[in-house]
């Protein structure tokens, strides 16, 4: 088959199949400009022998005030949430980068997130493609898998928190006058 064929059946398909030659607007929203633009008309045609009300005007206008304002909280709360996750990655970036040279204790987890023991090593690699991850060893840990930074002593199963409790002060003795014994 030669390539004349190919593009001259490819062009009788596009053919018959409706093209798009211009972005079509979206008229389901109304902006300001719009309203101005119908408010005007609006008044430029109204009947001259039963006028407009002014507090019907002025209940339109505040009407599309509100709408504008609820439409820039609306925009303003959903460019915080961008923000917000922003500055949760730049922390973890901060964090995980951070970690490098450190000495760490990291949970070894199976197939299906069970902890299966610990690995203690120094952190020699940072990865910040799609998750957080440190490089212990060659090997790949999440995040969430780090126990402990630097050197923590061990516990025993039966041993309780270091806390030291406070000296509680000696009852005082009541004095007695002198020459009076008790």
């Amino acid at each position: 088959m030669a390539v004349s064929d190919v593009t001259g059946k490819s062009q009788a398909l596009n053919d018959q199949y409706p093209r798009q030659t211009e972005a079509v607007p979206n008229n389901s929203e109304m902006s300001m400009d719009d309203f101005w633009q119908l408010m005007a008309a609006q008044l430029q045609y109204q009947d001259m022998t039963n006028p407009m009300s002014n507090s019907e005007m002025m209940n339109q206008m505040t009407q599309m005030a509100t709408m504008n304002a609820m439409t820039q909280v609306s925009e303003a709360i959903a460019n915080f949430g961008v923000v917000t996750n922003n500055l949760s990655q730049v922390t973890l970036t901060t964090y995980s980068t951070g970690m490098i040279g450190r000495e760490v204790t990291v949970a070894t987890v199976d197939s299906t997130g069970k902890v299966t023991g610990e690995k203690t090593g120094v952190v020699t690699g940072v990865d910040l493609t799609g998750g957080q991850f440190v490089y212990i060893d060659g090997e790949k840990y999440s995040l969430s898998q780090i126990m402990s930074v630097g050197e923590v002593p061990k516990k025993e199963d039966g041993d309780t928190p270091d806390v030291e409790e406070p000296e509680k002060p000696e009852a005082e003795k009541p004095e007695t006058p002198e020459g009076e014994e008790s």
